[in-house]
């Protein structure tokens, strides 16, 4: 059976990214993509054989165009999918489900687009009056085709009980869990540093700038944040003249695992976060997680156990007792049911997981 897997685009070190080059890989699949900005993982590099439908440009990094691009791309540039059994969809890029009729089409659902169904509402109230008259047309479109689009798949797959529900609530459909693969890179406790440690993209969805600023009123606490995004000149901006704050925008894999190897712990409070690999690698290298009881993460991080939950909604105070609470030596304590959960999260049981939700479609 020939296999495809169409992502959207690779725009950053993702891991969505990562789990679609795991899949390609053990699947032996091909992938095919809008295009593959260059500071994004390539799989081509994983000498995965990878289609570019188009090339980076600036209007890649623009989102409206972006959209228009990608959606565009998969509906008048992906004949080629005639030369596939199966395809698995990651991203939205579901406008190629019209040039795949007859073939075995499969979604990893990693969320229905956010900003459509349950971030509409905070979308809008960011907005000034002409994006939301921009906006308001914008989604509601979008809306219907992506609904109408996902009634196409023969099976949908996601990557949390959170998301599955999500699926319900806004597409009233039903979706399997497969969890991620979260141990695709040699994550490994390389010792205790005297620093937390953050790696979430810098949208404000990530809520970094607030981890940020809670360091900033606790100078005596080490901080490192190493990752990229639109809000890392603010972020850096903000981190200025604080000595105990290093913002290192986006770091080779090789200084990631040194990072998280020999911080002492975690911190990870995403806006109803779809799954949240990042926790999950964090307990692979036997780090603790200070989470927030929202989406994903409350089916990784047992409070006081193997890491700490803030209350939900989010509270600046509720985020400064963490950190207090959370010593070198509660983190120690906390390190083997660290290791417990990440056991649950494995490449290879992802990869078990999606193998049987292929063999159930080719035997219907």
């Amino acid at each position: 059976m020939r296999l495809l897997i169409l992502h959207d685009y690779f725009l950053y070190k993702g891991g969505g990214e990562r789990l679609v080059i795991s899949l390609a890989k053990h699947l032996k699949a091909d992938i095919a993509t809008a295009f593959i900005a260059k500071d994004a993982f390539d799989p081509r590099e994983a000498g995965i054989p990878t289609r570019e439908l188009l090339k980076e440009s600036f209007f890649s990094r623009l989102p409206g165009f972006r959209y228009l691009q990608v959606q565009f791309a998969f509906l008048f540039k992906t004949g080629f999918l005639q030369n596939y059994d199966a395809i698995i969809y990651s991203g939205d890029c579901l406008t190629a489900l019209l040039r795949a009729k007859g073939k075995i089409n499969i979604a990893y659902m990693h969320t229905p687009p956010r900003h459509l169904y349950d971030s509409y509402d905070d979308r809008l109230r960011e907005y000034s009056w002409w994006k939301r008259l921009i906006f308001r047309p914008f989604a509601a479109f979008n809306r219907w085709r992506f609904t109408t689009l996902s009634r196409r798949f023969n099976t949908i797959v996601t990557n949390s009980q959170h998301v599955r529900e999500r699926i319900k609530r806004y597409l009233h459909l039903d979706a399997v869990v497969v969890y991620p693969p979260c141990d695709t890179l040699p994550f490994k406790n390389l010792g205790q540093g005297d620093f937390f440690f953050s790696w979430a993209r810098l949208y404000k969805i990530k809520r970094v700038h607030e981890i940020v600023q809670a360091f900033i009123n606790l100078p005596d606490k080490k901080l490192v944040v190493a990752s990229g995004g639109p809000e890392l000149a603010e972020i850096q901006k903000l981190a200025a003249g604080h000595p105990n704050i290093q913002v290192l925008g986006w770091v080779s894999d090789t200084e990631l695992l040194e990072y998280l190897g020999k911080c002492f712990a975690t911190i990870y409070i995403p806006v109803r976060e779809d799954f949240g690999m990042t926790a999950v690698e964090s307990m692979t290298a036997g780090k603790p997680v200070i989470g927030i009881a929202e989406g994903g993460l409350l089916e990784i991080i047992k409070d006081n156990v193997n890491g700490l939950l803030l209350p939900s909604p989010f509270n600046q105070n509720n985020l400064t007792k963490a950190l207090q609470k959370m010593t070198p030596e509660l983190a120690h304590k906390m390190e083997e049911a660290c290791l417990k959960t990440a056991s649950q999260f494995t490449e290879e049981s992802f990869i078990e997981g999606m193998r049987a939700v292929l063999q159930t479609n080719r035997t219907k």
